[in-house]
């Protein structure tokens, strides 16, 4: 018998057993779990960190444009207009003001010149802030009708300054009043007492699943032009 007849090539067999690959599709799963829970919670985290920016550039873009209208509030040269504080709403959720800043109608494109005139009947001299909690908005409205005066509501030229506005943590409301002595003032009837204001603003933005962010700021105003 030839030598090559006598030796017969042995290959080992090729491929994984059953166990093999069960073992591997199983560390695959983890894996792959794994990153899916990273990217979610990443995504999460992403969605909340936005809603949070979002939320408080919102709420102190509609705090700084509220406050520079409120610094003109009483604003009365001439001693005739009788400007100062109108209003303030039941619950602190209104407030209406106004300041002799302009000789142009309602209507005008604006006052590029302010000029006191001793009334107040010109464009942007009567502004009513008002918290809208069925719609979940602040307005800002011109002209007033004397209609709504003392009621919980507003009308004439009204505009949504900000949406997504919720009710402030611990029930503080919108605007709180002080007398020069520092006593919270909460009857209509002794507005011409008030001296300051605190306007507290609450902003809810949408987080993802389901979840919101909100956040709230609060800045004092001393009203200049109001008491001297």
């Amino acid at each position: 018998m030839s030598s090559r007849n006598a030796v017969k090539d042995h290959h080992p067999e090729c491929g994984y057993s059953l166990a093999e690959l069960l073992v591997a599709l199983g560390l695959a799963g983890v894996v792959l779990a794994v990153l899916v829970g990273f990217f979610t919670h990443f995504h999460r985290a992403a969605a909340m960190q936005q809603a949070s920016a979002s939320a408080q550039q919102s709420a102190r873009a509609a705090l700084d444009y509220m406050l520079q209208e409120l610094r003109m509030a009483g604003f009365d040269p001439l001693r005739r207009a009788g400007a100062g504080i109108e209003e303030i709403g039941a619950g602190g959720r209104k407030l209406r003001f106004s300041a002799d800043r302009c000789d142009q109608p309602p209507g005008s494109a604006g006052c590029p010149q302010p000029r006191p005139d001793g009334d107040l009947d010109d464009a942007g001299e009567r502004i009513s802030y008002y918290f809208d909690t069925g719609q979940q908005a602040l307005r800002r409205c011109l002209y007033e009708d004397p209609g709504t005066f003392g009621a919980d509501a507003v009308s004439g030229s009204c505009q949504r300054l900000l949406d997504r506005v919720v009710a402030n943590p611990g029930a503080i409301p919108l605007f709180t009043f002080f007398d020069e002595e520092g006593a919270q003032i909460t009857d209509d009837s002794e507005r011409d007492r008030i001296r300051s204001v605190v306007v507290t603003l609450t902003v809810a933005e949408p987080g993802g699943a389901g979840r919101t962010v909100s956040r709230t700021y609060a800045t004092r105003l001393r009203l200049r032009n109001i008491g001297l």
